[in-house]
């Protein structure tokens, strides 16, 4: 015969109830992630395609234009990096500078992402000539 005592125990149920607690903080946490991942490879496709840019810009022969073409050929050809813009500018410093924004897993969030490469023109000289 079973008793009261032991049919009916205060602990019942307990672990659904921590579950249900716990495990949208873990999603939230797996979400925040994942974000964080986003944002660090659009970062690291900013910084690159700035520095393809620079490399074309700041050839011997190189011209802005050919900069901009080569950071924009370069961030566009990775999804990561949304509505890639980019800038080219100096005469003897180069800069080129490429923004945009990193996909969001949340709805109406936008994380703008930029990154800017800087170099010197590279020209040829003579040893004794200015």
């Amino acid at each position: 015969m079973m008793t009261l005592r032991s049919w009916w125990r205060p602990d019942a149920g307990s672990a659904s109830v921590a579950i249900a607690i716990v495990f949208p903080a873990v999603a939230l946490l797996l979400l925040a992630l994942a974000q964080a991942v986003l944002v660090s490879v659009a970062r690291d496709v900013a910084l690159a395609a700035a520095e393809e840019g620079l490399r074309a810009a700041r050839a011997h022969h190189g011209t802005p234009a050919q900069g901009h073409a080569a950071a924009l050929a370069f961030a566009r050809a990775e999804p990561v990096l949304q509505t890639p813009k980019t800038t080219v500018t100096g005469q003897n410093t180069i800069i080129v500078r490429v923004s945009g924004y990193a996909p969001s897993l949340l709805p109406g969030v936008r994380i703008d992402v930029t990154r800017t490469a800087r170099g010197a023109r590279e020209r040829f000289t003579v040893p004794g000539q200015p």
